[in-house]
């Protein structure tokens, strides 16, 4: 990772097209000896099964890139996703696409919000199976979906039902996709839950009641009450897993401060999974470095609503072992208030962060320093090279 020539360079400009390599004047990011911030974070050498010591072995920041358009965070953003992926759980996910600007055509706004949305997608990402390791499972955060989703089934017909509960579902199944008893155990969950839902009975209780009793059917041992036992300490649910899943169902639906509540408490349930997937003595043999989680455009929803929920359960005690890395265009002064800022390059061997009571304190921000002349050259150049279809308008930029 030691030169920037234009032959190894990796950045989207404004044309859309892509080189490969690494990226012009980000070693401190991305190099390996000495160790940059990303291996520093993540426990990984880039590109590498091989682990890198922490340098925040507890707590860890929750890095925010900040800059103007056009600076590479998009880029950046997808390097980090590249350099990892196959080596330990990875997810990006792009608060500016279109599938969080509003529910989707047959899904009622009350049982939607672009939080809930980004993470179904963060942990479909994350459930891929990596060297040393098998797919993740997430036992906790799939009933929470199940329940928010059901709250929007009223007048839904049986085939969105199931295509619904079938997505979510999958999100335990920890088969692969690829063989064909892939979707097997969910497919038969999702006949029972669709049969509940469409039933006489209050749809809502019972289509929970049926994915709860069909989670408990598929797993042994422990495992069998993680859902359970998670959903029983939800506020009021009285050490009830089933109210608790009613409970969250219906403050998601009320919106505003309720749906907050909910929506924290769903993203507290996918860190709670993924550190499950790392405890014990076995997955921590073969589960090297930490599961990555990249925000892009964190500017727009579900960014804020992602980025509040881990940052104040972090500042309550609540730890996770997930290395988040956020990109949003300007400082993000207003949003982060608490957060200490520094330049990428002041990060490059070490980060000199430590929180304090704030929840914004968490989250560094990171500018990135604007790029040469002759970066600029070169990243223009390598593109024209790269270009066989002409220029593109797309820019994918933070």
């Amino acid at each position: 990772m030691g030169s920037t020539s234009p032959s190894c360079t990796a950045v989207e400009g404004g044309c859309g097209a892509r080189t490969h390599g690494r990226l012009h004047g980000r070693g401190a990011l991305f190099d390996v000896d000495p160790a940059g911030l990303a291996p520093r974070l993540v426990g990984l050498r880039p590109h590498r099964h091989r682990a890198h010591p922490f340098e925040h072995p507890g707590e860890m920041p929750f890095v925010v890139l900040t800059g103007a358009r056009g600076l590479g965070k998009s880029a950046l953003l997808g390097e980090l996703r590249d350099v990892y992926r196959g080596h330990t759980p990875v997810a990006l996910v792009d608060c500016a696409e279109e599938q969080f600007a509003g529910p989707p055509a047959d899904r009622p706004a009350e049982s939607w919000s672009p939080v809930a949305q980004a993470l179904l997608g963060i942990a479909e990402q994350l459930a891929a199976p990596v060297t040393g390791a098998g797919r993740i499972t997430f036992p906790r955060l799939m009933p929470g979906l199940v329940a928010v989703a059901a709250g929007g089934w009223g007048d839904a017909d049986s085939e969105r039902i199931r295509r619904e509960v079938e997505r979510i579902l999958l999100l335990n199944e920890g088969g692969s996709r690829i063989s064909g008893l892939a979707g097997r155990w969910a497919g038969k969950v999702a006949a029972k839950v669709v049969a509940a839902a469409t039933g006489t009975g209050p749809l809502l209780s019972s289509a929970v009641e049926a994915t709860l009793e069909s989670v408990a059917e598929g797993f042994t041992g422990r495992r069998r009450q993680k859902a359970s036992v998670w959903y029983r300490t939800y506020p009021n649910a009285g050490g009830n897993a089933q109210r608790g899943l009613i409970l969250l169902s219906g403050h998601f639906r009320a919106g505003g401060t309720s749906r907050g509540h909910a929506e924290r408490y769903l993203v507290r349930a996918l860190l709670a999974d993924l550190t499950e997937a790392y405890a014990g003595v076995l997955p921590r043999m073969q589960r090297l470095g930490r599961p990555l989680v990249l925000v892009d455009n964190a500017q727009g929803a579900p960014g804020p609503g992602l980025v509040e929920a881990v940052l104040r359960d972090r500042a309550e005690g609540i730890a996770d072992q997930v290395a988040f890395v956020a990109a949003r265009r300007g400082e993000g002064r207003e949003a982060l208030r608490s957060a200490v800022r520094r330049e990428l390059p002041e990060v490059a061997r070490r980060t000199g962060w430590a929180p304090d009571a704030a929840p914004s304190s968490r989250a560094p921000l990171l500018a990135l320093p604007p790029l040469s002349p002759d970066d600029t050259l070169h990243i223009i150049g390598a593109v024209c090279d790269d270009t066989d279809d002409g220029p593109d308008d797309r820019s994918g930029e933070a």
